[in-house]
């Protein structure tokens, strides 16, 4: 039987090809897989006929989400020992980014349903916060703002704006969006806890695996919201 090893940090070992030094090789190929999901949203999406504000949305937050991950493999992983500490911060500010595109998609997408107040307020703070978060993160080099900017971003704001509009509207895309959103927050367990199987797939790796479901699930929902 396997267990999670929940009180062990697995650190995985780097590889050679071609004498080039590859650190954490098996996290940067998922998150170049992740990456690749959300590059395939991104053009999807692009090609769809819909047009409006909410399809802008969609669409960057796949773009950035990628961006961030196909960076954060790269320069957060497989060649941080010959970069500065601050590469890693290309990644998290595309991160931050992208949620706060998918905060405006719900947003927009929720004008028909609720006061104009409302929306009016929850971008203006959205940004606000957007703003702080990376100003802080540029300034302590800390992932944790990211961590929780994303939290506060996809569970609090997308996540309560979804059920809302799923009850009035009872569309299928807005609860296929709200269950990836649910499979990402185990992705957010999964890494804060340092849950992992052995070094060749630890916390990092089992996290971009379900984020990369999560992801898909997101261009599902967003696809049929649409359509």
């Amino acid at each position: 039987m396997v267990f999670l090893g929940v009180f062990q940090k697995y650190i995985q070992p780097s590889i050679e090809i071609l004498n080039l030094r590859i650190d954490e090789p098996i996290t940067t190929v998922t998150d170049l897989l992740f990456a690749a999901i959300c590059f395939y949203a991104f053009f999807r999406i692009r090609r769809m006929e819909y047009d409006g504000r909410v399809k802008w949305y969609f669409k960057y937050y796949f773009l950035t989400l990628g961006l961030g991950g196909m960076t954060g493999g790269i320069f957060g992983h497989a060649f941080l020992y010959s970069l500065p500490q601050e590469w890693k911060l290309v990644s998290w500010v595309f991160t931050i980014i992208s949620v706060a595109l998918i905060t405006h998609a719900v947003v927009e997408l929720s004008k028909p349903l609720v006061k104009p107040r409302f929306t009016k307020w929850v971008g203006r703070i959205n940004l606000l916060i957007l703003a702080l978060t990376v100003f802080y993160t540029l300034w302590t080099l800390a992932f944790l703002p990211v961590k929780y900017y994303s939290i506060f971003g996809l569970v609090g704001v997308v996540g309560s704006i979804s059920y809302y509009i799923y009850l009035k509207t009872r569309k299928r895309g807005v609860a296929i969006l709200m269950a990836a959103i649910g499979i990402g927050f185990i992705s957010a367990l999964v890494f804060s806890f340092e849950w992992g199987l052995s070094p060749w797939l630890n916390h990092n790796d089992i996290s971009h695996l379900i984020l990369s479901f999560s992801a898909f699930g997101m261009y599902k929902g967003a696809a049929l919201i649409l359509s």
